[in-house]
């Protein structure tokens, strides 16, 4: 059986940044160090790390419910999202009885995400994935 011709999507291209989050307990804020990364061959998904005193913990966010999540409440199984007063952004990570609150700065974050729909537009997301594995494997 031949191989199906399939287009090359782009170059993978990433982009990071790097960011103070807060843990949010009680009436207490715990700064801590974060990454969101972002890679054109994964253009649905934002991996947000946090660096926390015993580690890292690492979430796969959906990029387009994060940025829905800056303007109203938003969000499916252990990851929620909404805005909060002081233009900040909540996350609710985690099984409900045991979550943890992550604030960010809700004008850096609306930058960034910005940021990655310039470098792989809304819409044009399947352009961006590599196709080629899957359709090698069906063509055996």
């Amino acid at each position: 059986m031949s191989r199906p011709s399939s287009a090359v999507p782009p170059a993978c291209r990433e982009i990071t940044w790097k960011t103070t989050a807060f843990l949010v307990a009680d009436s207490c804020r715990v700064p801590l160090g974060a990454t969101a990364r972002y890679r054109s061959r994964s253009p649905f998904v934002i991996e947000l790390t946090l660096h926390t005193p015993t580690g890292e913990t690492v979430w796969q966010l959906d990029r387009d419910m994060f940025l829905a999540g800056t303007e109203g409440p938003v969000g499916i199984g252990e990851v929620h999202i909404r805005p909060a007063p002081y233009d900040q952004v909540v996350l609710r990570l985690g099984a409900p009885s045991h979550a943890a609150l992550i604030s960010l700065g809700r004008g850096p974050v609306m930058r960034w995400l910005n940021t990655t729909y310039t470098l792989v537009p809304a819409g044009d997301e399947s352009s961006h994935l590599d196709w080629r594995p899957l359709l090698d494997v069906l063509a055996d």
